[in-house]
This record gives C-alpha cells, sequence and structure tokens, in this order.
C-alpha cells in the first residue's frame, strides 16, 4: 500500500499521453495495464472506422452509378458534322446539364444554318450600339429605296422624251446634237401611227417624209424611211431656192429652222444647192392657192386653159409622143425627158394632186388636175414629194427623175390629158 502511494505520488505531477506517463526526472515511461488497455481499444476502433470509411467512399460512387439511369445527348442529324467536330476538338464537347458547356452554341449554329433569319447580325438586340446599328440599316434601306425610285423616275422620264428615245435608237450620248434626219427599217407589226408614236412625231411627218409609203398601215418589211428627229420636212436645197421662199412655202419656223444645230445655217442668205435641211414644224401639207378656180356667182374667178410649162430644165428627148408600143392604147402616151436620177422635177401647170402612188408599170408617179379637164402626169420618178389633195403652183417641186417601174434608164415619162385622152405635150408646152 505504502508502495503504491508512492508511486501515484511520483506520478502525480507527471505528463500523461495516451497511458504513458513521463516522468519529468527520469524521463522513464510507465504505463498502467488498465490504461494501456483502453489506449489499445482507441487505437483498434479509429483504425476500424478509418477502413471502414475508406471502403465506404469507394463503394458509393459504383452504387450511385448503378442507381442513376445512363445519360444520352442526342442532337439533331444536320448536326452530325459539328459532333464530328467536336469529336475533334474537345473544348467544344458537350458538358453535363448545369454545368458551362458549348452545346448552347451548337444548337445555335445549327438554327442558324436551318434559318438565317434568326442570326444574331440579322436579330437587333437591345441596347443603344444595337439601336444606331438598325437606325443605319434602316437610313441605308430608305437610300436604296430612294435611288431605286430615282432610277424609275429618270427612266420614265427617259421614255417620255423623245429626244432620249431616238438617242437610245441611233446609240448617241447625251452631248451629241440629233442629226438633220435618220432612217427607221421597217419591222414587224410597224404602221405609220406606231413609228410617230415610238419617236413623238405626228403621223403626217411620216408620211410627208416617205412619199413612198401608199399604205400607212400595211408598210413593208425591211424597207427604210426616213424620219426628221422632230415634226418637220427634211428638204434638199434646190438651185434658186432662198430660205424665206422654203419658210414662207413650207409655213416653217424660221427661229427654230436657224437654230437646229445639224442645219448649220450660219447666214440664211448662203444656202446652197444639195444642202439637206431641216424645215421645223414644216409641213408638205401646206396648200399653195392654185392660179385657177371655178365656180360660178358674183365675184367667181372663170377658168381658163393652163399654160404649160416644161417640167424640167432638159429638152434631150429619148422617146417622143406617139411611138408604137405594145400597151393597151398602142402607142406612146408621152415623152420621155433623159436626166439623170435626182433631177428635180417641177408642176408643169397649177393645180391639186390627183395621184401620187406607186404602179408596176409607171413605178412613182404623179398626177395634177388642172381643172377643165385637163391633167398632167409624171411617171418612173425616184421620190415624190407631194400627196394626193395638195394644191401647188407652176413650176412647184414636186419630185426628181427616177428608173422605177417599167423602165429602161433614168428618164422622165411626161403626159398631157385633156377630157381622158392624151395628147403631144410637145404642141403645150411654152
Amino acid at each position: 500500500m505504502l508502495r503504491q502511494a508512492e508511486a501515484r505520488s511520483r506520478f502525480a505531477g507527471a505528463d500523461l499521453l495516451g497511458g504513458w506517463a513521463l516522468d519529468d526526472q527520469s524521463r522513464l515511461l510507465r504505463v498502467a495495464p488498465a490504461d494501456r488497455r483502453t489506449s489499445l481499444i482507441i487505437v483498434l476502433i479509429a483504425a476500424i472506422a478509418a477502413m471502414a470509411a475508406v471502403v465506404f467512399d469507394l463503394r458509393l460512387p459504383a452504387a450511385v452509378q448503378q442507381q442513376l439511369p445512363p445519360v444520352t445527348i442526342e442532337l439533331p442529324q444536320s448536326t452530325a458534322p459539328a459532333a464530328s467536330a467536336n469529336a475533334a476538338d474537345p473544348t467544344t464537347a458537350p458538358a453535363l446539364e448545369g454545368a458551362p458547356t458549348n452545346a448552347s452554341a451548337t444548337a445555335d449554329s445549327v438554327r442558324l444554318a436551318a434559318d438565317p433569319s434568326t442570326s444574331p447580325a440579322n436579330t437587333p438586340a437591345e441596347g443603344p450600339a444595337n439601336t444606331t446599328a438598325a437606325a443605319d440599316v434602316t437610313a441605308a434601306n430608305d437610300e436604296q429605296t430612294a435611288a431605286t425610285d430615282a432610277a424609275s423616275s429618270t427612266e420614265s422620264a427617259t421614255l417620255a422624251d423623245p429626244a432620249s428615245r431616238l438617242r437610245n435608237y441611233l446609240g448617241l450620248s447625251a452631248g451629241v446634237q440629233l442629226p438633220v434626219s435618220f432612217v427607221y427599217t421597217i419591222e414587224a407589226g410597224d404602221t405609220a401611227s406606231s413609228i410617230a408614236d415610238a419617236f413623238g412625231l405626228n403621223e403626217a411627218t411620216v408620211l410627208f417624209n416617205n412619199f413612198d409609203i401608199y399604205d400607212p398601215n400595211q408598210l413593208t418589211i425591211g424597207h427604210e424611211i426616213v424620219l426628221p428627229p422632230v415634226d418637220g420636212l427634211v428638204y434638199t436645197v434646190q438651185p434658186g431656192d432662198a430660205f424665206s421662199s422654203l419658210m414662207h412655202k413650207f409655213q416653217a419656223d424660221e427661229a427654230l429652222t436657224l437654230a437646229w444645230p445639224a442645219n448649220e445655217i450660219s447666214n440664211p442668205q448662203q444656202i446652197y444647192a444639195g444642202q439637206t435641211l431641216l424645215l421645223v414644224q414644216g409641213s408638205a401639207s401646206v396648200v399653195s392657192t392654185p392660179s385657177i378656180s371655178s365656180g360660178s356667182g358674183a365675184g367667181a374667178a372663170v377658168w381658163s386653159p393652163p399654160i404649160f410649162k416644161w417640167p424640167l430644165g432638159y429638152d434631150r428627148i429619148s422617146d417622143p409622143f406617139g411611138t408604137p408600143r405594145g400597151n393597151a392604147y398602142g402607142y406612146h402616151t408621152g415623152v420621155d425627158f433623159t436626166a439623170p436620177v435626182g433631177t428635180i422635177v417641177g408642176s408643169t401647170a397649177a393645180g391639186q394632186i390627183s395621184v401620187a402612188t406607186w404602179g408596176p408599170s409607171y413605178g412613182n408617179w404623179i398626177e395634177i388636175d388642172h381643172g377643165g379637164g385637163y391633167k398632167s402626169r409624171y411617171a418612173h420618178l425616184d421620190e415624190i414629194w407631194v400627196w394626193e389633195g395638195q394644191w401647188v403652183s407652176a413650176n412647184e417641186f414636186i419630185g426628181t427623175v427616177g428608173n422605177t417601174g417599167n423602165s429602161s434608164g433614168a428618164h422622165l415619162h411626161f403626159e398631157i390629158i385633156i377630157n381622158g385622152a392624151a395628147v403631144d405635150p410637145l404642141g403645150r408646152l411654152e
């Protein structure tokens, strides 16, 4: 008992650790049997707990995996190329729901490919920057619409402007002056009226500049006609013509004719024979006052037989009147005057144009009714400058010598008819 008391007294001030006591004096360790058993039990329990924790930590994920269903991510078929690209690029691989992932970006890409209108570039986002961008787009669209409208208006104005239509037809730029005349080739469906409408002209302008048009509604496809750029008469100056007399004769606008650039009239007193002029607003339908009239009553003029003038300045005759012929009359009903093609033909006396046409025998020919049963005829013409119903005075230019119809060379076939019978013109000409 005494020994035990001494032992307890000795270890009373000692430090204890896990059933072990440290003696401050000798540092000798002495463990009581009861305390040792307690320490061993504690260590064993701790070891078992640690092992259980390890085992539990290892088996728990496996159990959880067995209980959870497998996760499958299905993408539309069209995303197969993108899926392949994601497999090659781990940064774009889809992750589980709830984690940061590129799967939504991939889905957006697929949606945009199917519908470009849903592109972020096409979908205005909120914010001042996007509002400004939307305003810029609207302004650009407005400018484009305005430009389209302006182009449409310009095109409409061009179509409404005859000069622009003519420039387009001739391939002329805006800075090039329009000519005195131009040639138009008849196309299928053309009439004198439709051609006039196409170039902003009057139908009479088409007809008066092309006396070889016999039916304005039945034109020959491929036939070429001469047209002026504006209403007027294309005229070739003849020897003895004066500018002022032409203006009066065809009632043309003198100021506009002088101002037409292509006329190149620097001095109206110096026009020359062979010069082609556009007599602006001039018309071949101008009625010349005849030197004869008929009728009765007070003040009525008394008709007298006409005095016939030579129709040409040439008196060379290739075939006189009365030569036997194989025609319906059996003889030559007129006189043939030889002259070059284009030589001016004048009316033999005042009267009204009763015929201005083409025929298989006479070619281009004209007949003038002088009244009182007197008529004159001019055949095989190259050009006809008058029209039926027009009044002409003596020596008025009516056409040019040609070689049309049943003709063996350039000449003028001239006839004088009195009461339906042909007479020898040489006995009537003065």
